[in-house]
């Protein structure tokens, strides 16, 4: 009987140690985590403001527009019109003998010659020596006994004579011309002309040209 008793002591107490030993389950469970809808939405952004920031730190720096300086136009200057008045002026020069002043039958006065005195002429070339002659004698030059011809000097005329195309009376003047040509050898060349009416010459007439 003893021994039954302790077997069940034994028994017992093992029974217990056991149930020591088992853990205890606790007496609520744990709750459920709960879905958050907007997770995907704060995922997707958040990928995206990283890849923002990735692709602003790699990316090439921006240019900064400068802008473009306009140039100022100028002021225009203002035209002021100028008037000139041209006088009449006489045909006569100032230093003309007027008509029979001279006092002498017959007598003239060069106005003008071309070329000038010293004209610079290519040599062997071709030109014409023109006087303008008035008459300012007392006599007309009558047109069929009146002539210019070639008196002294060098050469370089290609004709020695030439008659007087119109009478010319006192006061009137006319253009006497010579075909001329510029000797070969470069130098400085002078030639004399008169006018003549039957065996009476006046009015020498000169022209000196450079030949180069």
């Amino acid at each position: 009987m003893m021994s039954q008793n302790k077997k069940l002591t034994s028994i017992f107490i093992a029974v217990l140690i056991t149930l020591a030993c088992v853990p205890t389950l606790p007496t609520t469970s744990a709750p459920i985590p709960t879905f958050d809808a907007n997770a995907p939405l704060t995922a997707i952004v958040l990928t995206a403001n990283a890849a923002a920031t990735q692709t602003q730190r790699f990316a090439p720096p921006t240019l900064t527009p400068t802008a473009t300086s306009t140039r100022t136009p100028l002021p225009t200057d203002t035209i002021t019109p100028t008037f000139i008045f041209v006088l009449p002026t006489s045909t006569v020069p100032p230093t003309q003998i007027p008509a029979g002043s001279s006092g002498k039958d017959l007598d003239c006065q060069i106005i003008s010659q071309d070329p000038p005195e010293n004209a610079l002429i290519t040599i062997q070339s071709q030109f014409t020596a023109k006087w303008i002659v008035a008459n300012v004698g007392l006599k007309t030059w009558p047109s069929d006994n009146t002539d210019y011809r070639y008196l002294s000097g060098d050469k370089i005329h290609l004709q020695p004579i030439y008659d007087f195309e119109k009478n010319v009376p006192a006061g009137d003047r006319v253009e006497l011309t010579v075909a001329m040509q510029a000797p070969s050898q470069p130098g400085v060349y002078s030639t004399i002309w008169r006018i003549t009416i039957g065996q009476e010459g006046f009015c020498n007439m000169n022209i000196t040209i450079i030949a180069g």
